[in-house]
């Protein structure tokens, strides 16, 4: 972990901030809630690191206090697998409402999706229970988990690539556009 300038400002930040006063217990206590772009990339993180683009929110989940922008690399410090997961899941999220504001086309790849964003999804209820899924939507998810993970992209039907589609223009989409953590 980093002792840099730049880290002492985050942790005594953080500290400040816990109702911990360690940095072992305070890192407990916080969890990444919210993304924002910034246009120029002149985003300045509370380490006082300059140039972010991406500007993350944490908040803690103890007392309320929230933290921003904090940039990627100082999430990386807490040393915290869920909280890494949480800064890649909301990018991706990041990474689609950017497209569909764009009117651009967002498919099931990489680029948009992880298996990670598509439990969060399912998790945060993007995934509505409707007559399609017969009143499940566990069975979207499933779905386009089976689908996101084959290998082979051109054993996908006609049918099964028409089914992601309405899923993400209908359900996804909208779901993240509406959603007030990716801003």
């Amino acid at each position: 972990m980093g002792t840099t300038a730049n880290f002492q400002v985050l942790r005594s930040a953080v500290i400040a901030a816990s109702d911990a006063d360690t940095w072992k217990k305070a890192l407990l206590e916080w969890d990444v809630t919210s993304v924002e772009e910034h246009p120029t990339s002149d985003g300045v993180c509370v380490c006082g690191q300059i140039g972010l683009l991406w500007m993350y929110t944490i908040t803690n989940e103890v007392n309320g206090a929230e933290l921003y922008p904090i940039g990627s690399s100082c999430v990386e410090h807490f040393g915290r697998t869920d909280l890494n997961r949480r800064v890649d899941v909301l990018h991706k999220l990041a990474f689609v409402q950017a497209a569909a504001n764009a009117g651009k086309t967002v498919e099931m790849t990489t680029e948009f999706f992880s298996r990670a964003a598509l439990k969060f999804l399912l998790e945060e209820g993007a995934f509505t229970p409707d007559s399609y899924n017969h009143g499940d939507g566990a069975n979207d998810y499933e779905f386009l988990l089976k689908m996101f993970g084959k290998r082979d992209k051109t054993t996908i039907t006609s049918k099964q690539r028409y089914k992601i589609r309405k899923l993400v223009s209908d359900k996804i989409i909208p779901f993240i556009l509406a959603d007030p953590r990716v801003v």
